[in-house]
C-alpha cells in the first residue's frame, strides 16, 4: 500500500526515538530547564583589598547593596534586632526601619525603586520605597537566606541546594537552578548574594569562601578564600568573632558597578573591605 514502510525501517525509527528521548532525559536538566552539562573545575579567586571601612555601629549583617554612594544593609536580631540601615562610606550607620525581634531578617536587594527585605523563617518579604516606608509584604514558600536580582526577577536561595527565581510582584517562584560544581554531591549554604556582570556571588554559610555561580547552568565556575582578611583586622575584631565563630561569620556583598568595586563584610564585623576579584590561573 502506498505510504507504508518496511518493518525494519519503522522498528529503526522506533529505536531513533528511544535513544532521542535518553538523551533528552539525561542531558536536560529535568524540572529546572537547564543542560545538565558537565561543570568545570572552578578558577580561583583572588580578592585584592583597596580600602576598609570602619563602621560606626555593628551590625548583624544579612543582606548588603550599594546604591547612589551608600551600602543598603539588612540585619538579623543576634545580638541585636532585625533592620535595614545605610552605610555611609565614611563608615557612619543610620538605621532606617527597626523592626524588632518578631522577625530574623535576611537578605536585601534593590530592585527598581523598591527595597526588598527576607526573613529567615517567618515567610515574608517586605518590599519599602527608597526611604525604606514600607509599600506592602509578600509570602515567600521557603526560608529565606541570600537575595539578588537580574533586572526582572528576584534571585534567593534557602540554603539548599538550589536557588530560585522568583516575580518581584507576587514573591511567586518562576523557576530553580541547582547548584552544581565539578564533582558529585550538593552544594549547600549559599547565602547572600550578589549578581555581577551575569554571574551571582555568593557566600557560603560558616566558611570563609565567596563562590561565583554562572546561573544558566548553576555552575560554581570560581571560588575565592577569604581567611586572608583576619589579618587585616585589628586584634580586637578577631576576638569579636571568634567569640561566636558559628554566627559571626563572613557575609555580606555588594558591587558598586561605576567603580567596579565590591564591599566585603560578615555578621557583626566592625570592617568592610572594598576591592576587587581578579581569576587567579595557575
Amino acid at each position: 500500500m502506498p505510504g507504508r514502510r518496511p518493518w525494519w525501517l519503522l522498528l529503526g525509527a522506533s529505536l531513533a526515538a528511544v535513544v532521542i528521548a535518553a538523551i533528552i532525559v539525561v542531558f536536560w536538566g529535568g524540572p529546572e530547564g537547564v543542560l545538565a552539562q558537565t561543570c568545570r573545575a572552578p578558577v580561583p579567586l583572588r580578592f585584592e583589598p583597596a580600602a576598609k571601612i570602619v563602621r560606626s555601629e555593628l551590625g548583624f549583617t544579612q543582606g548588603l547593596e550599594f546604591r547612589n554612594g551608600e551600602l543598603y544593609e539588612s540585619t538579623g536580631r543576634v545580638g541585636g534586632t532585625t533592620r535595614v540601615n545605610i552605610i555611609a562610606l565614611t563608615g557612619q550607620v543610620r538605621t532606617l526601619t527597626d523592626l524588632g525581634t518578631a522577625v530574623f531578617g535576611e537578605g536585601l536587594t534593590i530592585l527598581g525603586d523598591e527595597i526588598f527585605q527576607l526573613t529567615w523563617q517567618e515567610h515574608q518579604v517586605f518590599v519599602y520605597d527608597l526611604a525604606v516606608k514600607r509599600k506592602r509584604t509578600m509570602r515567600n514558600p521557603r526560608e529565606g537566606w541570600g537575595l539578588t536580582n537580574d533586572g526582572t526577577n528576584l534571585i534567593f536561595s534557602d540554603g539548599g541546594a538550589s536557588f530560585y527565581y522568583a516575580d518581584p510582584k507576587t514573591f511567586a517562584i518562576r523557576k530553580s537552578v541547582k547548584i552544581r560544581m565539578d564533582r558529585p554531591g550538593d552544594v549547600l549554604g549559599l547565602n547572600e548574594l550578589e549578581l555581577v556582570h551575569g554571574r551571582i556571588y555568593g557566600n557560603i554559610f560558616t566558611t570563609w569562601n565567596i563562590v561565583r555561580i554562572d546561573p544558566a547552568t548553576g555552575c560554581i565556575d570560581g571560588i575565592a578564600d577569604l581567611r586572608g582578611l583576619r589579618d587585616l583586622m585589628s586584634a580586637d575584631e578577631r576576638a569579636q568573632i571568634d567569640s561566636d565563630r558559628g554566627n559571626y561569620v563572613l557575609n555580606g556583598i555588594a558591587y558598586d558597578e561605576k567603580a567596579d568595586l565590591f564591599y566585603l563584610t560578615g555578621k557583626r564585623w566592625n570592617t568592610i573591605f572594598v576591592g576587587k576579584f581578579t581569576e587567579h590561573r595557575f
